[in-house]
């Protein structure tokens, strides 16, 4: 699966490390375990997407998505503890994650992100039903995300980016233009309703 990074104008001279600290500070924390856990695009435990928003306050949000039908899973067993390696723990294929604020979609439907969007496609992760959390690449990056830790997730990029030359120290700009071969400036989408962003990331990083 090729590897690649969606991004808004506004984002193309920011690296990707000051994105990621812009989007953890406004997500914090979803508050897990009380009120806010997120859930699955189409099902209970399981299903195409899994996406939560940050605190009750926040509007910023991340969609995990995989490609294949039905390809991500959580497990919960009642039969052990809460902390049991094996228990409370996400499986399947990880292809997609997403970051911005605005969360649409779910009930059924797939999940939407309206604004401030950034996404990195062709992460490939997999883990077997049975990995349980330790060594999980899976769990350790959507349950990173859920806590506003974008760590497990800089570390999957920084390896994947690591074979173009590039890392998430460098541009949106920088990054797409290698992964692409082609000139700098590749910007998915314009700028819209975003112009102090550049400013908050600024005070971010």
């Amino acid at each position: 699966m090729t590897l690649s990074v969606n991004y808004d104008a506004a984002f193309a001279s920011s690296t990707i490390d000051d994105y990621l600290a812009f989007w953890s500070a406004g997500f914090v924390t979803a508050g897990h375990g009380y009120s806010n856990t997120g859930g699955f695009s189409n099902g209970t435990f399981d299903g195409d997407q899994y996406a939560t928003h940050g605190r009750n306050s926040s509007d910023y949000a991340f969609i995990a998505d995989s490609d294949s039908a039905n390809g991500l899973h959580y497990v919960f067993d009642p039969s052990k503890a809460p902390g049991d390696n094996l228990n409370h723990y996400l499986w399947g294929s990880l292809d997609n994650v997403s970051l911005g604020e605005v969360l649409g979609g779910g009930s059924g439907s797939d999940f939407t992100l309206g604004n401030y969007v950034v996404s990195f496609n062709g992460l490939d992760l997999d883990a077997a039903q049975g990995a349980g959390r330790a060594g999980n690449e899976v769990q350790g990056v959507i349950y990173g995300l859920m806590q506003g830790n974008t760590s497990a997730l800089e570390g999957v990029l920084d390896n994947l980016l690591a074979s173009y030359g590039v890392s998430t120290n460098d541009t949106f700009d920088v990054v797409a233009a290698a992964l692409s071969g082609a000139a700098a400036s590749v910007a998915s989408a314009e700028a819209v309703g975003v112009q102090a962003l550049p400013e908050d990331l600024a005070l971010a990083a």
